[in-house]
């Protein structure tokens, strides 16, 4: 009798979770940070942020029963397009990036940190800190030029401020952090000065923060009203019962700075 030759199967392999766009040019989002549980942090990011848009901008009901297959169809056409917010490779672990459609992502960070205040109230356990981020740029000293011009137009041109620089980088050495405090700090000092006004550095109570977050090919870029009351945006500093988690940021060199 011939040998029974055994049957001989490919090995299967499943499909992977979908593997994350990257960072972008001129994206506006939010940088939350966590300690280990990215998922669960993505999570809670989603249901925090959905919360709260809907609380300050809410979904439009229907008029009348006659606009019911109108507003179907534009409800269908709004889930086709892009997710209000949506998660991306930030590229520096324990640090998700969650982009959004919003225009203004600080308003919304700062009415979401307003609430836990004066609350005093707990949302989250995995999500840490949850800092607005009004554009990213490629990690160049011309690119970090040109994209923060905008926003010191728009915070620094109506009254005088006081502002702080908190610049961390992570995974980069391509830019130093005298080149970029000394590039934005001297954009606001001008601009200050073309506008009649009197901008100084505050490092413990600043009215704005300008948030640099360097993290490999990128620059996040955040203007923060209200940094050092609500923590540095740190959700879970004023909850009474529980212990704050770790904000644990492997490589990361976070300094307030003064020009």
């Amino acid at each position: 009798m011939s040998k029974v030759e055994k049957s001989y199967k490919k090995p299967h392999y499943g499909k992977g979770a979908p593997k994350r766009r990257g960072v972008e040019e001129k994206l506006k989002g939010f940088l939350c940070s966590c300690n280990i549980r990215e998922r669960d942090c993505v999570r809670e990011s989603y249901n925090l942020l959905n919360k709260y848009a809907d609380l300050l901008w809410p979904p439009q009901a229907a008029a009348s029963d006659a606009n019911v297959e109108e507003s179907l169809e534009t409800e269908l056409k709004s889930l086709r397009s892009e997710k209000r917010f949506q998660v991306v490779d930030s590229g520096a672990k324990n640090l998700i990036f969650i982009k959004t459609t919003l225009e203004e992502p600080v308003t919304l960070a700062e009415h979401i940190l307003q609430q836990i205040y004066e609350s005093k109230s707990q949302e989250t356990r995995f999500l840490i800190r949850l800092v607005p981020i009004e554009t990213t740029c490629k990690a160049y000293i011309k690119d970090i030029e040109q994209a923060f011009q905008p926003l010191c137009e728009r915070h620094f041109s109506l009254e005088s401020k006081t502002f702080a620089v908190m610049f961390n980088h992570r995974n980069n050495n391509s830019v130093t952090r005298d080149e970029v405090i000394k590039t934005v700090a001297d954009i606001v000092a001008k601009h200050g000065e073309s506008r009649q006004l009197d901008h100084k550095v505050d490092l413990k109570n600043a009215e704005l923060a300008i948030v640099l977050e360097v993290i490999r090919g990128f620059v996040f870029i955040g203007v923060v009203p209200n940094y050092f009351k609500y923590k540095k945006y740190n959700l879970l500093t004023f909850a009474p019962s529980e212990e704050p988690a770790t904000d644990q940021c492997p490589s990361a060199n976070t300094e307030p700075v003064e020009n």
